[in-house]
């Protein structure tokens, strides 16, 4: 009896138990809001990147009427800080190995809900163009539609805890951050670039898969009031000489010229240049610093940099011969990167 007696107030303890710890790995995990759904950080400096395909949907949500534009791309458009497109008030859904036909899902879920840019911005890499680029990773409710995940749900798990956990006492996974306000940088400790080490995947195939512009063509019939900007992301000069020394580079250049046909503005920042010859720009030969990616942003809408070409004044074959003539201009710092 005296066993029966207490069993009430047992239970109500451990169902107290149940919901303080509920409540607690909520609230953690809120503070410090690793997939951004209430504004980021409010713990820390940072925020780190754990899934940028949810995390960006939950940012922009929550902040979806300040925006007139809207930036695409990859790993290397991250970097694009988007506060610095002047004249716009740009949001930055690049993400990781993002893909020309992710952008075009994504911007079909955008419009979906109501979103209608001024300015599209398309970081278009020459990767976009080899033979084989590998699968997409578009999340169901992009795919459907639908709102993602709600908070609620999400907060309540022991994963997003580690999540909250690594932000607060860990390292990054990736190279790159995010600040408070969401402006991405290059993580402290990221190594420097030797040219002399070659680029991951640098050669994973040639550029034959051109056929993939037809995903802007998709981008401005899903947006047709836009106006619809790409540029070529920097990349190592040491890398452009590689592709022209295994005879890549033709189909290199015109997979990008074709490209451009699809913009009403195209910069090519890619092209060999003091930006690209300059190892200090770059921790890997493909993602640059924060000071290169501010001269992208100053230039992409105003008068173009002395390092970038416009892509729309030159034909496929005068691209060549620039891309050529460049190599030649800095063959002396190339061959002293190489160690030659």
């Amino acid at each position: 009896m005296t066993m029966n007696r207490h069993i009430p107030g047992y239970l109500a303890a451990i169902a107290a138990t149940i919901i303080a710890c509920i409540v607690a790995v909520f609230a953690a995990n809120a503070l410090v809001d690793p997939m951004w759904y209430f504004g980021g950080n409010k713990l820390g400096t940072v925020n780190y990147a754990f899934n940028e395909r949810l995390s960006k949907v939950n940012l922009f949500e929550a902040n979806e009427d300040e925006y007139d534009c809207v930036i695409f791309g990859d790993s290397r458009v991250t970097l694009l800080p988007q506060d610095e497109i002047k004249g716009y008030r740009c949001f930055n859904f690049a993400f990781s190995a993002g893909k020309a036909e992710e952008a075009v899902a994504y911007a079909r879920y955008l419009r979906a809900n109501g979103f209608s840019p001024d300015l599209v911005i398309m970081g278009v890499p020459g990767a976009a163009f080899r033979e084989r680029i590998g699968g997409t990773n578009i999340p169901s409710f992009i795919r459907e539609e639908t709102a993602p995940k709600s908070a609620y749900l999400t907060y309540l798990s022991f994963d997003t805890l580690s999540m909250s956990h690594q932000t607060l006492f860990g390292e990054s996974s990736l190279d790159r951050v995010y600040t408070l306000n969401f402006k991405c940088r290059v993580a402290p400790g990221a190594p420097d670039y030797d040219p002399s080490v070659p680029i991951r995947d640098l050669m994973a195939g040639r550029f034959t898969g051109s056929f993939r512009v037809k995903f802007y063509d998709e981008l401005r019939e899903i947006f047709p009031e836009a106006e619809l900007v790409g540029y070529v992301p920097p990349i190592s000069a040491w890398a452009v000489d590689a592709y022209a020394k295994s005879g890549w580079l033709e189909d290199y250049v015109k997979a990008l010229h074709l490209a451009s046909e699809k913009f009403d503005r195209f910069s090519d920042f890619g092209v060999p240049s003091s930006l690209t010859i300059d190892t200090a720009n770059t921790y890997d030969g493909t993602h640059y610093s924060e000071p290169a990616n501010s001269i992208i942003a100053a230039s992409l809408l105003e008068e173009m940099h002395r390092d970038a070409l416009d892509v729309k004044r030159v034909s496929a074959e005068e691209m060549l011969e620039v891309y050529r003539e460049r190599l030649e201009r800095y063959r002396p710092e190339l061959e002293a990167g190489l160690g030659n």
